[in-house]
């Protein structure tokens, strides 16, 4: 017959309810958290990034303050002053006064001269001289440029280009470094967890900081581009998310796949995702960053600004499509690094 064994002296009482026992679900949950917690430090690509959101940041608060958005304050091209002075300059009063002595003498091109001996040339040419100043008075118009302007370099260019995929970069493919660098991966993958398991509760532990920060830094960065910026974060906040899933799934894997993931990360971002995603062709196909500036684009689209102003977007897929790649790519991407990572093998001496 079956007896318990008998405890020891001083120890307390055995028991067989199993319920007490740790079981493998609430092992899985202890690891996400811990994979949390790991994370309060910050690491040091962690400061690059935070640092280069800084950067940006400020850059964006001057420009705003300065009025860097407005095109009437841009500097004219081929001309000492800004659009507004320029445009003002082409207007008919104004080059009529200076032919005579009413008013400051305004330097004329030998195109703007009037013609007051041949009307209908005259007024042609007045008709055409007059567009910039109509443009500098439209309210629609200044207010669709100052958007375009802003989503092509700030939002499109510097951070989906940059800050995004670097913030993401600097926690996803630091899920498992910590575990290198304490010689701990080896000992977690012998705990009673299979190792799919092990691979989504690191990424899981990870995604709150890589959606903190990444949304966290869009939302700083819209903010400091004044009314402007709030109108970019209503319409692009949500392709910021699915971007941010996308790239987190992506470094995540990196990370599980090499040991020094962040060079591996930072070749990726400069390289393919701020050259190539910008280049003609299909080749862009294959960037992450392509599909949520699509989004970007047919949002900005339907509410009708002037997309032309983004060239580089001429060939942006629809946003269903956009859609499907970027939830497609963030699953398919998370399941092939739990195949691969339950099928690798690590040492703790390396």
């Amino acid at each position: 017959m079956r007896t318990t064994p008998a405890a020891a002296p001083g120890a307390p009482p055995l028991t067989s309810d199993r319920s007490e026992l740790p079981n493998a679900f609430r092992a899985w949950c202890v690891l996400v958290v811990q994979s949390f917690q790991r994370h309060w430090r910050v690491r040091q690509m962690g400061w690059v990034s935070l640092g280069l959101l800084g950067i940006v940041v400020a850059w964006v608060a001057v420009f705003t303050a300065r009025g860097g958005w407005d095109l009437t304050n841009q500097r004219a091209r081929r001309a000492a002053g800004t659009n507004r002075q320029e445009a003002e300059r082409l207007r008919p009063a104004s080059r009529y006064a200076a032919l005579g002595d009413e008013g400051p003498a305004l330097p004329l091109r030998p195109h703007e001269v009037p013609s007051p001996l041949n009307p209908t040339e005259d007024a042609l040419q007045s008709l055409v001289l007059s567009v910039p100043h109509a443009a500098m008075t439209s309210d629609r118009f200044l207010a669709d440029w100052a958007f375009m302007t802003y989503s092509r370099w700030v939002v499109h260019f510097v951070f989906m280009g940059f800050v995004l995929p670097l913030f993401t970069l600097s926690y996803a493919s630091g899920a498992f470094g910590t575990d290198r660098e304490s010689r701990s991966l080896v000992w977690l993958m012998t705990r009673p967890i299979p190792r799919s398991a092990i691979y989504l509760a690191k990424f899981l532990g990870t995604l709150p900081w890589c959606l903190a920060f990444g949304l966290g830094g869009f939302v700083a960065v819209c903010l400091a581009g004044g009314p402007v910026g709030h109108e970019a974060l209503a319409r692009y906040w949500p392709a910021a998310t699915v971007a941010t899933l996308a790239f987190a799934a992506l470094f995540h894997l990196v990370g599980a796949l090499f040991q020094r993931p962040v060079v591996v990360g930072l070749v990726y971002v400069f390289f393919f995702e701020a050259v190539v995603a910008a280049l003609p062709g299909s080749l862009k196909l294959l960037s992450l960053t392509f599909y949520a500036r699509s989004l970007m684009y047919n949002e900005a689209a339907a509410a009708g600004y002037p997309v032309d102003m983004l060239p580089s977007m001429a060939a942006a897929v629809s946003s269903t499509t956009a859609w499907a790649v970027l939830g497609g790519a963030t699953v398919a991407i998370t399941l092939a690094g739990m195949w691969f990572f339950a099928r690798s093998e690590y040492r703790d001496d390396v």
